[in-house]
């Protein structure tokens, strides 16, 4: 009678339904591109890494993410070293996207201009812009240009010197990013198939092409070194699915 009781009296209260797990999968994508930097000593804060991986939404990839924060950790470390090459690497951002601005501003008013072929763009043009209309800008974007191309070119020395006297030691740390990268492709692959998302619609920058189950849709140019890929994931026997 007092079991009978106590079942009456003590009952677990219910828990509330959880709704739909909400995934992003785009952060899940930028989290791949950087680890897979990460082989070669090419950094981007941790801190970043680790927030796409909690904005992604998805709960392998925070196991992962788990598995690896140490060696991510450690190999971080190494251009973080360099105080020099760190200042560098906060600068170069900033100066793109200064240029990249300057050079957009400039283009959609020269384009408004000789398209449009409105009057009041080029009074605007000669009374507030009068810079534009004079070699000062184009002097500037051409110095502009060669500092980010200068201090990429420094940035990616530093970084080889340093993948060819510290690889060997953290050899063992970029195999387990290496196979975190790996898995964390072939999650994506299963979370695009669920939502029914084509793949297509992620084309991811990275390094290295030896993973399983992506395809490759455009290799290094003269312009970049990154390989473009999208993830099919595996089908039956491991197998790749076509894309």
């Amino acid at each position: 009678m007092s079991r009978m009781w106590r079942r009456l009296r003590y009952r677990r209260p219910k828990r509330p339904r959880r709704g739909p797990r909400k995934v992003n999968l785009e952060e899940l994508a930028r989290a791949i591109s950087w680890l897979d930097e990460y082989r070669k000593f090419r950094c981007v804060d941790p801190a970043l890494v680790e927030k796409a991986i909690e904005d992604s939404g998805v709960r392998k990839a925070k196991e992962v993410w788990r598995r690896i924060r140490t060696d991510v950790s450690k190999i971080a470390f190494v251009p973080a070293s360099d105080k020099r090459l760190a200042k560098w690497m906060q600068v170069v951002p900033v100066l793109r996207y200064v240029a990249y601005s300057l050079l957009s501003l400039a283009l959609a008013l020269f384009i408004g201009v000789f398209i449009a072929r409105f009057q009041f763009l080029i009074d605007i043009m000669v009374r507030y812009f009068w810079w534009l209309n004079i070699g000062w800008f184009l002097i500037s974007m051409i110095i502009l240009a060669n500092v980010v191309l200068y201090a990429d070119y420094y940035i990616r020395s530093k970084i080889k010197g340093m993948y060819k006297v510290y690889g060997e030691r953290y050899r063992r740390a970029r195999a387990r990013i290496k196979q975190a990268v790996q898995e964390l492709l072939l999650c994506l692959a299963e979370e695009m198939k669920k939502h029914g998302v084509k793949p297509d619609e992620f084309k991811i920058r990275m390094l290295h092409v030896d993973y399983k189950g992506i395809k490759v849709v455009r290799r290094p140019g003269y312009w970049s070194e990154y390989y473009r890929v999208i993830p099919v994931g595996l089908g039956r026997g491991g197998r790749e699915d076509q894309a």
